[in-house]
């Protein structure tokens, strides 16, 4: 299916923000200001350049004087230009004009760009990064309300050293015994079939209670797939997600030790922080973003 723009824009920050988190990105992308954006776009020039890149260069500096080549175009295009695209990095600003969006799809060469009505790009031809998941407890606390960063995602590191092996399946050596009667044959046979046939019948029972869940509030709760729940969605259970999914309702509790433990969504302005990677809980078909420094410096520590 086609990729919707809005899609292709989060694929370009998805990727933007893992570079930053890599500590990949150029120097002009690192350290922010419009004239290091656009000193970094005339460094970048040098290099060579494409014609779908230079398309987008022209139109981000509105030049479309072919007679100058794209470094020269840069070099006259006014540094005020670049700050909008600063300010939406900074997250200072929202829907940023398709100009600039391409100009940063250049910048870090997202592959899939630009953008095109019909074209397919799929997230698979994206760099890949397997999410950190946090180590699971095996026997999770239920967290209490409000949630904070320690409670949700807390990793037992002591282990029982006494259980750490499976013991060994012992075998006993054939023994030669004398014929079975008849009789006690047939009761074993008998009472095979009748647990095989109790077995046939579990089986095809309806899932019991608690083989869905949906969202509530902060959390997943389990219940029977064939019950209503008003304004929720139920959803096939998920063993891993019910018990450690949860959305952190005190973000002041998130510190740099949480760097690979939390993702964040950004919604319409609003930022929620959560404990493991994946689909947002409500909104679907939005991908949890991994929390990186930048993110924790500018948006949660200040706020402490």
């Amino acid at each position: 299916m086609a990729t919707l723009y809005g899609d292709y824009q989060q694929l370009i920050m998805q990727a933007y923000e893992q570079k930053r988190e890599d500590n990949t990105l150029p120097h002009g992308l690192m350290h922010l200001t419009p004239a290091n954006l656009k000193e970094e776009c005339i460094k970048k020039c040098t290099l060579g350049i494409s014609k779908r890149d230079e398309k987008a260069i022209r139109d981000f500096c509105g030049d479309l004087d072919k007679s100058k080549t794209c470094k020269r175009i840069l070099e006259i295009c006014s540094t005020d230009k670049f700050r909008p695209l600063v300010n939406y990095l900074k997250g200072k600003s929202e829907n940023p004009e398709v100009k600039n969006i391409e100009l940063l799809a250049w910048l870090i060469d997202f592959p899939g760009r630009p953008w095109e009505i019909g074209k397919v790009i799929s997230v698979e031809d994206q760099p890949a990064k397997d999410p950190v998941i946090p180590e699971i407890p095996e026997n999770p606390e239920s967290p209490a309300t409000p949630v904070r960063l320690e409670d949700a995602i807390q990793v037992e590191d002591a282990k029982d050293r006494g259980n750490t092996g499976t013991k060994p399946l012992e075998i006993s050596a054939f023994r030669a015994t004398p014929r079975k009667s008849a009789k006690t044959l047939v009761t074993a046979i008998m009472l095979s079939l009748v647990a095989g046939t109790g077995g046939m019948w579990w089986w095809m029972q309806p899932p019991a209670s608690g083989e869905c869940m949906y969202w509530q509030e902060d959390h997943y709760e389990p219940v029977a797939c064939n019950q209503k729940i008003p304004n929720a969605v139920i959803i096939p259970r998920d063993t891993l997600r019910l018990k450690h999914f949860r959305k952190i309702t005190r973000p002041d509790t998130i510190t740099y030790q949480a760097l690979g433990k939390v993702w964040y969504s950004k919604i319409k302005g609003e930022i929620e922080y959560f404990t493991l990677p994946g689909e947002h809980p409500v909104v679907f078909g939005y991908q949890l973003r991994p929390l990186t420094t930048y993110m924790l410096e500018t948006r949660i520590l200040p706020k402490n």
